[in-house]
């Protein structure tokens, strides 16, 4: 296996994913230089690889899509504004390609959503835990709803900056040439 540079923007996509964990983990954010970056490592990487056009337009398409519904669900309160764009980045990267589910071309949108969903599940359930033994509900710094949440732990806020993370991990996983060198992808 020779390193190329699509390998090394994908080692950069994963170093992004575990830097946007950790940072949403510690600091309840996620800093737009690595969004940012998230979503022009896709551009390189796409011309390093030799991505088609049309890839790049669906890829495109997926971010935009993305984007609305990260948009939505900000408006709607239960996302915050990094956590939407982040999304959108991490969705150029997947997607509306099949990758060997050609019956459903959104199957890896899908399922990164679907993987983002039950690490945002976890990580509530982990919230809450925290809460019942410390009595303190987590909570990012100087949240308006706070007193709210010290009574009803329920209306505390999610971390799916981390949760967005995880989903990039496994589409990592199943899909970076480093990664599929090591077992089958």
């Amino acid at each position: 296996m020779t390193l190329n540079l699509a390998m090394v923007l994908e080692f950069g996509f994963l170093l992004a994913m575990v830097i946007a964990a950790f940072r949403d983990l510690a600091a309840w954010s996620l800093p737009n230089w690595l969004t940012i970056s998230v979503a022009l490592g896709y551009f390189a990487w796409a011309w390093a690889s030799g991505a088609s056009w049309s890839m790049v337009g669906w890829s495109l398409a997926a971010g935009l899509v993305v984007l609305v519904a990260g948009y939505l669900l900000y408006t709607l309160h239960l996302w915050g504004a990094g956590d939407g764009k982040m999304a959108a980045a991490v969705a150029l990267w997947i997607g509306f390609q099949a990758h060997g589910a050609e019956f459903f071309p959104f199957y890896d949108l899908f399922r990164f959503f679907l993987v983002v969903s039950l690490a945002g599940g976890v990580l509530a359930v982990g919230a809450l835990l925290v809460h019942a033994r410390t009595g303190k509900p987590q909570l990012p710094p100087d949240d308006p709803n706070a007193e709210i949440a010290k009574r009803n732990p329920l209306k505390a806020k999610a971390r799916y900056g981390a949760a967005i993370a995880i989903g990039g991990l496994d589409f990592w996983l199943r899909h970076s040439q480093v990664a599929c060198a090591w077992w089958s992808c």
